[in-house]
């Protein structure tokens, strides 16, 4: 079952607007953590208008733009995020809609617990450069959840409006 977008050419507009404003968030000077979070809802939203293509543009390709802000933090963090914004386009993709709802962010947030887990044993101890990584995880997970949710909402509203 796929989700239903945008009709084109409106679909194809919105959500190249949509990856270009993650590649423009990801050589913003903001902080990595809300970098890496607006990548994530803005791959979100470019589900629920665009569908999984430009999912995964903006997962695969708008991440490593951030590598010309040169910011050293973003470039050790690179692999997390990647990892990170494309488990999350997989648990969209393959378990769409109810069961998405868990997939998805758990998916999402799993490398970053893994990381923040193993970054702390003795044989993999190195300082990530992410303040808190509760924090990190908590506000990935609850964006990957608001994104989902509203992937699915704004699918049932266009399933009624196309029910005859």
């Amino acid at each position: 079952m796929a989700i239903r977008t945008l009709p084109a050419p409106q679909n194809l507009i919105i959500g190249t607007f949509l990856f270009l404003a993650a590649a423009a968030l990801a050589v913003s000077p903001l902080p990595p953590l809300y970098r890496s979070a607006g990548i994530l809802l803005l791959m979100y939203l470019s589900f629920s208008v665009a569908g999984m293509p430009f999912v995964y543009l903006t997962a695969l390709i708008a991440p490593p733009v951030g590598l010309l802000a040169g910011d050293s933090a973003w470039l050790v963090l690179l692999p997390i995020i990647l990892t990170s914004t494309l488990l999350a386009a997989l648990g969209l993709e393959y378990a769409w809609r109810y069961p998405a709802l868990i997939v998805s962010p758990l998916l999402a947030v799993i490398p970053q617990f893994i990381a923040a887990t193993l970054s702390q044993q003795e044989l993999f101890a190195v300082e990530l450069p992410w303040d808190g990584a509760r924090t990190w995880i908590g506000l990935h997970a609850l964006i990957a959840l608001g994104g989902v949710l509203a992937a699915v909402y704004l699918d049932r509203k266009r399933e009624k409006l196309d029910a005859p």
